[in-house]
This record gives C-alpha cells, sequence and structure tokens, in this order.
C-alpha cells in the first residue's frame, strides 16, 4: 500500500497516510483538527545503471577536448581522414 504524505496550510504539520490510490483523502488534520490540507508531491528518484549513457559512454572528441591539443598539422590529417571516411560511406550506401 502507498504512503502520501500530507501538509497542513494551518499548523505547517506533516503526517504520512497509508492508503489505496481510491481511498479518499484525509478529512482533518491531526494535530489542529482543520482541515485545510494539501498533499506534498516528490520527484521520482531514478538511477540510471548500466552503459549507454551519456555520462559513461560519451565519445570525446579529440579536437574539441580542451585537454586534449592537437598540432594544426595533426588537426588536418584528422578532418582529411573524417571526410574520406564520410565520403566512402555516402558513396557505398
Amino acid at each position: 500500500m502507498p504512503t502520501y504524505t500530507y501538509m497542513c496550510r494551518e499548523c505547517d504539520t506533516p503526517f504520512d497516510i497509508q492508503k489505496s490510490m481510491l481511498a479518499p483523502d484525509p478529512e482533518a488534520c491531526p494535530a489542529c483538527g482543520k482541515s485545510n490540507l494539501y498533499q506534498k508531491v516528490y520527484p521520482p528518484v531514478i538511477i540510471f545503471r548500466g552503459s549507454g549513457f551519456y555520462s559513461t559512454d560519451k565519445k570525446i572528441d579529440e579536437i574539441t577536448d580542451p585537454d586534449y591539443q592537437l598540432s594544426e598539422a595533426d588537426q588536418i590529417a584528422y578532418y582529411e581522414e573524417k571526410l574520406r571516411t564520410e565520403r566512402t560511406v555516402r558513396i557505398a550506401t
């Protein structure tokens, strides 16, 4: 059974209730007895595990990475090779 957290707008007292989704909301605050309540909504906890996510499998672009700098001749060679392979793929497909 899920647990829902409610807050009282009058006395700012939080309280938890275990109830089904179809059960009605509580009528009054257990601390002060007023009926000015609202349900607190929490963001879901998401944990990404395994490979395939940006933070773990990001390909480092050696040209734009500030920690890895190529000489001008190496940059030209890199881009020429990149263009050559792109042209080969386009012609082949």
